[in-house]
């Protein structure tokens, strides 16, 4: 990576400090974004992400491409314990029901809080590139944080770009890891159940 490791909030530092915190949860949404037009310091603040092993490979592979983008990477601890503590009594919702939305609104309050108290001036998502997400809700829960913190969410469609299909080869071309269920262990489990069934 060519980031300077020299700022105690940064994991990457390429550039001084943006305006706009974008929250970020995988790599190949980040590439979707960023050609759609994204920009900020990224916040990887995904609780949801389980197995630990998960969660670092996913981080790992920001990482890999905030460096190729130049953007900045802000330190953010893993924190599965809120989720799980969160969403407690909604283990068994489907997926895209209640549980999904705290875990959106989870992430995203977060995300609002930190740029709040950092002096940000508005926050968006990477969450809204992926085909499997509501986007409608995603930018409902933001608008709603909106209010709440005083600040700007900026609403966006990034599976909607006219570059999804240019992303979608240059995630091939660099060999980003592409993970194949959402994140939390409810999907994880789900997944398995499936691939029971397949056998």
């Amino acid at each position: 990576m060519n980031g300077v490791f020299s700022h105690p909030d940064f994991v990457i530092e390429n550039d001084s400090k943006n305006c706009h915190l974008l929250h970020v949860c995988c790599a190949p949404d980040l590439v979707i974004s960023y050609l759609s037009g994204a920009r900020g310091d990224i916040f990887f603040y995904n609780p949801n992400i389980h197995p630990k092993s998960e969660y670092e490979k996913r981080y790992n592979e920001v990482l890999e491409v905030a460096s190729l983008f130049k953007m900045n990477v802000l330190k953010v601890s893993y924190d599965p314990e809120r989720f799980f503590e969160l969403t407690k009594g909604l283990e068994l919702e489907p997926e895209g029901g209640k549980r999904c939305e705290l875990c959106i609104r989870i992430r995203l309050e977060r995300s609002m809080e930190y740029a709040k108290n950092n002096d940000y001036t508005s926050v968006s998502t990477t969450l809204t590139a992926s085909p499997k997400k509501s986007v409608e809700m995603i930018n409902r829960v933001g608008k709603e944080l909106e209010k709440r913190y005083n600040l700007t969410f900026l609403p966006n469609i990034y599976r909607k770009s006219p570059l999804y299909n240019d992303a979608q080869r240059l995630i091939k071309q660099l060999g980003v890891y592409r993970q194949n269920y959402c994140g939390c262990a409810f999907s994880l489990s789900k997944k398995s159940e499936k691939s029971e069934v397949a056998i």
